[in-house]
C-alpha cells in the first residue's frame, strides 16, 4: 500500500466552491484507474445516475482516470471514455476516488499523478469521498490529516500505521467528517452514496433509490463492517442459510424454536442443535441480534416513536427492545436516537 505522499493540500471543503443552487446540477466526478475495483465505480454511478432519473438534472456523472480512455478493472472487463485528469473542467460538487489492490493503487497514485492532482483538486471540490481502499489516494494527497475516516477493514490497521494523524474508525461502513466522506469495503459504496443522496435530496429520494436497487436494508454509516448474519452464515448448510436470511426479513414474525424448526422441518431439539453448531450461537440470540440491529436502524433513521421501533423489529416492548439493543449493541435509545 502506498505511503502517504508529502502534500501542502488543505483539507476537503477548506475553501470549496459553494453549494450548486437550487435547480442547478451537480457535477459527481468518479476516480478510476487501471486495476480499480469495479463495484467501487458502479454502484456510485448506479445509485447517482438513478437519482438524477427520480430528480431530473440532479446530478451529471462522470468517470476520469489519469489518462482517459479505456480503464481495465480488477473484474476483467474495462470501463470505456473516461475522461482523463488534465480535462475535468468546471466546478465539481462530489468527488468519489474508487479503490483497488495495492499494486494499482501505487501506480495510480505515484506513476500516474493521481495523488497529485486530487490534492490540487479537491479543495475546490463541495465534497470528497471514498470508496474502500480509495482513501489511501486521499491520504496521499494530504486530505486525512486529523480526520476521522475508514477503509476495508483489512485495511484499516495499514492506514492507521501510515497515517498517524487519523483517526481510523475500524468498525463502521462509513465516516463523515465534514465535506470528507469515506466508506469501507467495495460495495459500502452504494450504502455510501445513498447517504451523499440523502444528504442532498432527502431520505424519501434515498428510500426510493434504494427500493429500484433492491437494497435490502438502508445501512446508517455505525452499522458494523463484519456483518453478525454474514458470520453465522460462514458455515452453515444451505437450508440454515436460507433460514437466516429469511429471519432477516421477517423479524415481526413468530421466531420461537418451535417456530423456526418447523420451518426446516426439524424437531426443534435436532433444530436447535444444529443450528449452534452452525451458527455458533444459539436460535435465540440470533434473532435477539437481527432485532437489536433492526431496531439500531430505526432509531437512528426514523422519527417514530420507541413503542413502534419496538413493534416493527420484532419485540414486545420498549424494554425489551432496550435490554436487547444494550446486551448486544452496548448503546442505550437514547444514544441511537442522538446519532441520527
Amino acid at each position: 500500500m502506498p505511503r502517504q505522499a508529502k502534500s501542502a493540500a488543505h483539507p476537503a471543503n477548506s475553501h470549496a466552491d459553494p453549494p450548486p443552487s437550487p435547480g442547478a446540477v451537480r457535477e459527481v466526478v468518479l476516480l478510476a484507474f487501471d486495476g480499480v475495483e469495479a463495484i467501487d465505480v458502479a454502484s456510485p454511478a448506479s445509485a447517482f445516475s438513478k437519482a438524477a432519473l427520480h430528480v431530473p438534472g440532479a446530478y451529471r456523472v462522470r468517470i476520469a482516470s489519469p489518462r482517459g480512455g479505456t480503464v481495465a478493472t480488477s473484474a476483467g472487463f474495462a470501463l470505456a471514455d473516461t475522461l482523463p485528469l488534465h480535462a475535468v473542467q468546471g466546478p465539481i460538487d462530489t468527488l468519489v476516488v474508487a479503490g483497488g489492490e495495492e499494486d494499482a493503487l501505487r501506480r495510480a497514485i505515484f506513476d500516474d499523478g493521481a495523488g497529485r492532482w486530487l490534492a490540487e483538486t479537491a479543495p475546490h471540490a463541495r465534497r470528497v469521498a471514498s470508496v474502500c481502499t480509495g482513501a489511501f489516494v486521499l491520504a496521499a494527497a494530504g486530505l486525512l490529516e486529523q480526520r476521522d475516516a475508514t477503509t476495508h477493514a483489512n485495511a484499516c490497521d495499514l492506514l492507521a500505521q501510515l497515517c498517524p494523524g487519523t483517526r481510523v474508525q475500524r468498525d463502521r461502513i462509513y465516516v463523515r467528517d465534514g465535506a470528507l466522506w469515506t466508506s469501507a469495503g467495495v460495495t459500502t459504496g452504494l450504502d455510501l452514496a445513498l447517504a451523499l443522496i440523502e444528504d442532498d435530496l432527502g431520505r424519501a429520494t434515498a428510500m426510493q433509490i434504494a427500493r429500484d436497487l433492491a437494497v435490502f436494508l438502508l445501512r446508517p454509516g455505525s452499522a458494523p463492517q463484519h456483518s453478525p448474519a454474514l458470520q453465522a452464515q460462514a458455515d452453515a448448510s444451505a437450508r440454515m442459510r436460507e433460514l437466516m436470511a429469511w429471519v432477516q426479513g421477517h423479524l415481526t414474525h413468530d421466531l420461537s424454536v418451535d417456530a423456526l424448526a418447523q420451518r426446516t422441518h426439524m424437531s426443534p431439539r435436532n433444530f436447535a442443535r444444529a443450528f449452534a453448531a452452525q451458527a455458533r450461537c444459539t436460535p435465540a440470540r440470533f434473532v435477539a441480534q437481527a432485532r437489536a440491529q433492526q431496531a439500531a436502524t430505526l432509531l437512528r433513521q426514523t422519527d417514530w416513536p420507541q413503542d413502534k421501533v419496538a413493534q416493527r423489529s420484532g419485540f414486545g416492548s420498549v424494554d425489551a427492545m432496550a435490554r436487547a439493543v444494550r446486551q448486544h449493541l452496548g448503546q442505550g435509545l437514547a444514544q441511537l436516537r442522538a446519532a441520527r
